[in-house]
This record gives C-alpha cells, structure tokens and sequence, in this order.
C-alpha cells in the first residue's frame, strides 16, 4: 500500500510541475528595484538602500547642534517640526548639502548625530547589492550586474566613512566639551 502512495504523490508533483502555468512575471530580489525592463522578459536590478533609523534622541542632539551653531529650531524636542526643517534646510545650504529639511544621513553626519546608525547600513548595501549582482547575473546582464556589486560596496564604504567621521567628531565634541573651537583649529595639548 506504501508503494502505491509514494508513486502517486511522485506523479502529482511531477504533474504539478509540469503542467504548472509559467509566471508571467519576474520577481526580483527583495531589496532591490527594477530599473530595465527588456523584451525578451529578462529584468536589471539596482540595490534599493536602507537608511539609517533616525530617533527622538538623535533629533534632539541635532537640534541642540543646530541651536548651538545659530539655527533657531525653537525649543528642541525631539520633534521634526516647521522651525526645525526650517533651519535644516538653512543649515544644508550654508553647507552645500543637497536641500532636502530633512535628516538625512549626510546631514546628521555634518551634525556628528547618530554615528553607529550609519555605520550599521553598511552590511545590508552589500547584500542588496549583491543580490541585485545575482539577479542580474542570473538574467543574462552582466555589466548591471557588476554596476549593482559595485554600488552595494560603494554605498557601504560611505556609510562606514560618514560613520566614522561622525563618531569621530562626536567624540572630539565630547572632550572638548563642546566649547568653542581654538583659533587655529587644534585641540590644546593635554
């Protein structure tokens, strides 16, 4: 009686298969976006990055910064409201960021705000990318493929370096106090 079942499960799965309509639809990896459709039903994929988790705190800390260098927010509260986008803004373009009134990680990275947040994204872009660099693979288009590789590790060393330089610049505030910054630039000699 066994026997019997397991040849025709093994014919309905072979049936199944078989006889199964195709998808008329390529799925893409999660993670990544389409960006070409060709005719033959093939797919080009480029990474779709994460972005750094933005918190109250890291909204307070960057209002303070803002206050502290001239940027009225008001009072600061951890809240993104109109004084606050207001004067993010104001500080983007004093600083020849791109204009956007929001946190960005570009922006928080100016601010010194949220350094480990940043940094954390970096794994995730290499993994979009390289899923995306399969799918591409996969679908017959190598150069996307080695675009999409090389965004995902181009993405990262960003996220790493603008990590960095915010914890860095963090921690001189940190020591320093957050006082004024000596006339030459140099921290004084301990």
């Amino acid at each position: 009686m066994k026997p019997i079942r397991l040849v025709a499960a093994a014919a309905f799965v072979f049936a199944f298969f078989t006889f199964a309509p195709a998808q008329t639809e390529q799925k893409h990896p999660t993670g990544t976006v389409v960006t070409q459709k060709h005719a033959d039903g093939s797919t080009e994929v480029q990474p779709q990055f994460k972005t750094a988790p933005l918190s109250d705190d890291d909204v307070l800390n960057a209002q303070k910064k803002l206050s502290a260098n001239g940027y009225n927010v008001g009072t600061p509260d951890g809240k993104i409201g109109p004084g606050t986008r207001a004067a993010i803004r104001k500080y983007q373009q004093d600083n020849k960021l791109a204009v956007t009134g929001k946190l960005d990680e570009s922006t928080r990275t100016h601010l010194n705000v949220g350094a480990g947040k940043t940094m954390a994204t970096a794994p995730s872009a290499i993994g979009r990318g390289s899923k995306a660099a399969g799918h591409n693979v996969k679908e017959g288009h190598p150069v996307a493929a080695a675009k999409a590789f090389g965004k995902g590790f181009g993405h990262a060393g960003k996220s790493v370096a603008e990590g960095t330089k915010s914890g860095v610049m963090g921690t001189k505030d940190k020591i320093a106090g957050n006082k004024s910054k000596p006339e030459n630039g140099n921290q004084p000699p301990r």
